[in-house]
């Protein structure tokens, strides 16, 4: 699932570039769509500083099964709710860190988007685009035993905090048979935490994380 974000936009700028436009065809207000597949997030981290001037933290990729659900308000626009299992990220050091495991978090990333569906469409290819709101909500951290090893204790504690942000979106349904759908979808989202190692209760570092991750979804659509 690595290269799924560069399969998702290849697929999605060719047909773009090659699709005929014709009068629109495609979604219409009061549908619902129910669009579920595997989704993979690629954060495109960056920390303040961890211990060293040069010490920072990464966060690495993860998949799992996304779904959401977009009402159409009119024939040009939808209302979309995103949201997914639970996403599980390893937390390692990078830098003057590197090599080093930090620990680990699962993640809910519910996110709210207004989406805007072009009138010119073909009957096969329906793009459509989106923005809105991310809510990324952090549980079950988990500290690694090199970090207790270091400290020298077992009462080592992680915390992240939730974040807000905005999210852009791209994404298109082709038709396979009436009312059901392949799908790709790609997001950009603003997700920023501060994540707080505590010892024995008391906070001995924290880190600021920018994630900010690509996240692509490919899977099928059903019309309703």
């Amino acid at each position: 699932m690595k290269n799924i974000l560069k399969t998702t936009l290849a697929l999605a700028v060719g047909s773009v570039l090659s699709i005929n436009a014709v009068e629109a065809a495609g979604h219409k207000e009061g549908d619902f769509i129910l669009r579920v597949g595997a989704a993979h997030i690629s954060p495109n981290d960056d920390s303040s500083s961890l211990l060293t001037a040069n010490g920072k933290v990464s966060v690495d990729s993860a998949t799992g099964l996304g779904f959401s659900g977009t009402w159409m308000l009119n024939d040009n626009w939808g209302f979309e709710v995103l949201a997914a299992l639970p996403f599980e990220h390893d937390i390692n050091g990078k830098g003057d860190l590197a090599g080093v495991p930090i620990g680990s978090t699962k993640h809910l990333p519910p996110t709210f988007s207004f989406q805007y569906y072009p009138s010119v469409q073909s009957d096969t290819f329906i793009p459509y685009f989106g923005l809105g709101i991310n809510y990324t909500t952090f549980f079950s951290e988990k500290v690694s035993s090199a970090v207790k090893t270091t400290l020298g204790t077992n009462d080592v504690k992680l915390e992240l905090d939730d974040s807000f942000g905005l999210t852009g979106q791209f994404g298109a349904d082709w038709k396979i048979s009436d009312d059901f759908y392949f799908n790709t979808s790609i997001w950009y989202m603003q997700i920023d935490t501060e994540a707080k190692v505590k010892v024995a209760g008391a906070t001995a570092a924290t880190v600021d994380v920018d994630i900010d991750p690509w996240v692509a979804m490919i899977g099928f659509a059903w019309k309703f």
